[in-house]
């Protein structure tokens, strides 16, 4: 998977339980987008340009957008308590509550896996 289709998937995750709530505001041609997305990612196929779309910017200007990666994911977390994408597909990184239930992926319902 290119880095830049990594990166905005990792975002996505991140985001998306946020981006549904913000989504029930928008349009129905933009909810629909959103659904799209969901979708591609979920089969893991490229959502760069879609997100873009989304966001009303190039597949560039979104690169650039994400380039930094996304917020939160940096040092400081136990491997033991860290948990990451369930198929790798992106590089989002949680840190559940100890001794809470294991996270499961926004996207596919998975677990997601001990880092």
């Amino acid at each position: 998977m290119e880095d830049a289709e990594r990166a905005v998937l990792t975002v996505l995750c991140e985001g998306l339980e946020a981006l549904r709530a913000e989504c029930a505001r928008w349009p129905e041609a933009r909810r629909e987008l959103l659904t799209r997305i969901e979708d591609e990612a979920r089969a893991r196929r490229p959502v760069l340009a879609l997100v873009a779309e989304l966001l009303d910017a190039s597949p560039d200007e979104t690169r650039r957008m994400i380039a930094s990666g996304p917020p939160g994911l940096g040092p400081g977390r136990a491997d033991e308590e860290s948990f990451g994408c369930p198929d790798g597909a992106c590089d989002l990184v949680t840190t559940p509550l100890p001794a809470g239930p294991l996270p499961n992926c926004v996207l596919t319902g998975a677990h997601m896996r001990r880092r």
